[in-house]
């Protein structure tokens, strides 16, 4: 089982979003795609605490992700977050307003 936990507080007004996410829930199209974002992410290499210092008006992003063999944490701000993980937190802010 795989699952993703992804948060999302601060900002200017500190619309804070949380969505606990099973991916082998999803359909079979929307699985494979947030499984490519995480492998394209390389996720499970990036440092697990890139929020050291950030500005109050930016979003801070925590996600989680949890293969069954291994997990990992990241801790981004908008400022610190590496390009690989953009697409990543884009499609899971997006799924969070969906849902």
């Amino acid at each position: 089982m795989s699952t993703i936990t992804f948060e999302r507080s601060g900002g200017v007004i500190g619309n804070e979003l949380h969505l606990d996410l099973d991916i082998d829930s999803l359909a079979e199209y929307e699985s494979q795609y947030l499984q490519k974002l995480i492998e394209d992410s390389d996720f499970f290499n990036v440092p697990a605490n890139l929020a050291m210092q950030s500005t109050p008006d930016e979003f801070l992003y925590t996600v989680t992700v949890d293969d069954g063999d291994k997990s990992h944490t990241v801790r981004v701000t908008d400022t610190t977050m590496p390009p690989s993980l953009l697409r990543l937190v884009k499609e899971l802010t997006m799924l969070r307003v969906l849902h």
